[in-house]
């Protein structure tokens, strides 16, 4: 079904220097419920130094009950959606994400979606956060808008899905990890405590990513 199969080396792709340029813009929705400072001071001291340092963009923050956290952001032309479960924190061995990309042709722009779930390698903070890398999940986009799939697509199949990632799950299972160290950095900056740092988790390293769903719309 895929002509071309590329490997990127998941282990280098945070030791080999390379950087992408930061954007200057970041936010944090109003609608956040922090129950501790609806100011956050926070945003304004370590928080800053955090989104300073690294190429996301906070769309919305929301606590759907006082055990989760809902992420919304931007990363380059990404948007990433996912929910912290503070009580499955150190159990849960997978963590799901949404993610969405707009493609653009000569006559619509069309979103896509991946829904999938990711392993967890540990969980830790970053002490110097780089910015994050979206290669293979841009290569993911990529062989999704190079199908003939048709518009208003969507497929939970596990063989057509399976294939998508074939050659690529084990540095799209680095990305997102280090996505999740970000977001886990995110909390520690604004609830002291909610995370213990340098927790292994008991992986079994041989399902990287887990997909789910993928669909194709005519954005509105």
């Amino acid at each position: 079904m895929l002509d071309r199969i590329l490997n990127i080396n998941p282990q280098d792709k945070y030791k080999s220097g390379l950087k992408i340029q930061p954007s200057h813009f970041y936010t944090v929705n109003r609608n956040d419920k922090d129950k501790h400072n609806s100011k956050d001071s926070a945003l304004f001291s370590p928080l800053a130094k955090l989104l300073s340092k690294i190429n996301w963009r906070i769309l919305s923050i929301d606590y759907p009950n006082n055990e989760e956290m809902f992420f919304n952001f931007l990363v380059d032309d990404l948007e990433f959606s996912t929910t912290i479960n503070f009580s499955e924190m150190y159990t849960e061995l997978y963590q799901k994400f949404s993610i969405k990309w707009k493609n653009n042709n000569d006559i619509n722009e069309y979103d896509h979606l991946v829904e999938l779930k990711v392993e967890k390698e540990e969980v830790s903070t970053l002490s110097r956060p780089d910015p994050i890398i979206t290669e293979a999940i841009s290569i993911l986009f990529n062989r999704i808008s190079e199908q003939n799939f048709h518009n208003n697509f969507q497929t939970t199949n596990s063989t057509v899905l399976t294939e998508l990632i074939n050659g690529i799950g084990f540095s799209l299972n680095a990305e997102l990890n280090y996505i999740l160290k970000v977001i886990y950095t995110f909390i520690s900056t604004r609830h002291s405590g909610r995370v213990k740092n340098n927790i292994n988790l008991k992986t079994q390293k041989n399902i990287p990513i887990i997909m789910q769903k993928v669909a194709i719309n005519v954005a509105e």
